[in-house]
């Protein structure tokens, strides 16, 4: 990488723009439904999500479907090859 830009300036830019794009979805946090779904991906030529699927499930269809919207809604990324997996939480806060 001659830029400067390591894979983990890369990587932190990559989850940024994932958190960025997550929307806890309504369903989901009217019924209460909390969790973590792993989604690993890749990434291509055009910075578009090429591939995605569920590594590891929250349990719920409904955080399952949204990390997956989420992971393509993010893009475009920047290229790196490979892929790549990333968890994505949703926790309801106390109020």
């Amino acid at each position: 990488m001659t830029s400067g830009v390591t894979l983990s300036d890369l990587l932190r830019q990559i989850r940024r723009r994932i958190e960025e794009a997550k929307i806890y979805p309504e369903d989901a946090r009217r019924e209460g439904i909390q969790g973590t779904v792993d989604v690993r991906f890749r990434i291509g030529t055009d910075g578009s999500v090429e591939q995605s699927e569920i590594v590891r499930s929250s349990g719920s269809r409904l955080l399952d479907e949204a990390s997956e919207r989420t992971i393509r809604q993010a893009a475009p990324f920047p290229r790196v090859s490979g892929w790549l997996r990333i968890p994505l939480s949703y926790h309801l806060r106390e109020k």
